[in-house]
């Protein structure tokens, strides 16, 4: 069976990059995996009962495995590769690693990040960059997706947030700092019936959200509005229309 694999580099960036998609496609059939570079080790500690800086990383790990399991994924992979450091990382033993790993597991379409790491988030950054060389080392290779993430959807919900009195940090960034304005070769996958998953398996990271978190202050209604739809374009592969026919999508 094909399979369609997310590539991240911490815990947690899976719901940031498909976790919808990534539930979608569990219930329709498809083969998912979560491949992350990080244990995320150097994150912030929102709820200091639930780590500390010496557990952090098996405390994410776990969060992790339970996060997939709200989603309904079905292989997770986390390296323990440093976190923080993957732009200094040997790309190329990395990028042959993925690209092995995307061959063993028949990946029929890989989902990361953009260019952008959807705040220029160095890690994310780099697993983009990773993952377009691990593809292109492939006789057959798997279709890359970017995660597109619009800002004025951000900017929409930070507005929202406030109005209601409701937290809006997002690890020390602002709802604005998200998203990218070009949306130019952008489709949007309609995945509103899972927002409700989604929204438990973010929650299932409880070491990255804590009380003041604008996602600890979403509710269904809000989740399903903003964020009940998935942006993704195309980078490279041979069905570049897969995904929007398997999920359905606009634009």
């Amino acid at each position: 069976m094909s399979a369609v694999l997310v590539v991240t580099a911490h815990p947690d960036d899976e719901i940031l990059v498909a976790g919808s998609t990534l539930a979608g496609l569990a219930a329709d059939g498809v083969d998912t995996g979560v491949v992350c570079l990080t244990r995320g080790e150097l994150g912030p500690i929102a709820d200091p009962t639930v780590a500390t800086r010496e557990t952090l990383a098996g405390v994410r790990l776990e969060e992790l495995r339970k996060a997939c399991a709200e989603l309904g994924v079905g292989f997770v992979r986390c390296y323990r590769r440093p976190d923080g450091s993957l732009r200094f990382a040997q790309h190329s033993q990395i990028a042959r690693q993925l690209a092995g790993l995307f061959e063993r597991r028949n990946a029929r379409a890989v989902i990361t990040f953009g260019a952008d790491g959807l705040y220029y988030h160095p890690d994310h950054v780099a697993v983009s960059a990773l993952v377009r060389r691990a593809a292109a080392r492939l006789e057959h290779p798997p279709t890359v997706y970017r995660s597109v993430w619009p800002k004025a959807t951000m900017v929409a919900l930070g507005s929202e947030l406030r109005r209601r009195g409701l937290p809006e940090d997002l690890w020390g960034l602002e709802p604005e700092d998200f998203g990218v304005d070009d949306l130019d070769g952008a489709f949007a996958l309609d995945v509103r019936r899972f927002s409700r998953r989604k929204l438990r398996a973010l929650r299932a990271h409880r070491s990255q959200i804590g009380p003041g978190h604008a996602f600890a202050s979403l509710n269904s209604e809000l989740m399903e509005l903003y964020l009940g739809f998935e942006w993704f374009a195309v980078v490279s592969g041979p069905e570049p229309d897969w995904l929007r026919e398997r999920v359905g999508g606009r634009g």
